[in-house]
């Protein structure tokens, strides 16, 4: 549940980076073109998935720690999103592999 709720969180904040006038055209993910084309349904799309995964969060982990816990995921993903993406680090390789050894880690451990 915390891996969907750490992809939920990275989608939106995507979407919304994506519609950023100072965003770096990289081209890295194959999506740039299209949100930059659909400015407006981007914007709409990632706010409303921001919203969902701090309600499935505090769901999760409970009013108090689910918010704490949404901010922290979104804080750490938002400076990775802002530092990986204009290095082109941020590829479907590299994110599928990242959401893989998630998934492994999360049924292990939980």
């Amino acid at each position: 549940m915390s891996t969907g709720i750490t992809l939920l969180i990275f989608i939106g904040f995507y979407l919304l980076y994506g519609t950023s006038q100072k965003m770096a055209m990289t081209g890295s993910l194959g999506l740039e073109k299209w949100i930059g084309g659909h400015a407006k349904i981007s914007k709409y799309s990632g706010s409303a998935l921001l919203i969902v995964s701090l309600g499935l969060s505090c769901i999760y982990w409970g009013a108090a720690s689910g918010t704490f816990t949404y901010f922290v995921i979104l804080m750490t993903i938002a400076s990775l999103v802002i530092l990986l993406a204009p290095l082109r680090i941020l590829n479907p390789w590299f994110l599928t592999l990242t959401l893989i050894i998630s998934i492994i880690c999360e049924i292990a451990l939980f």
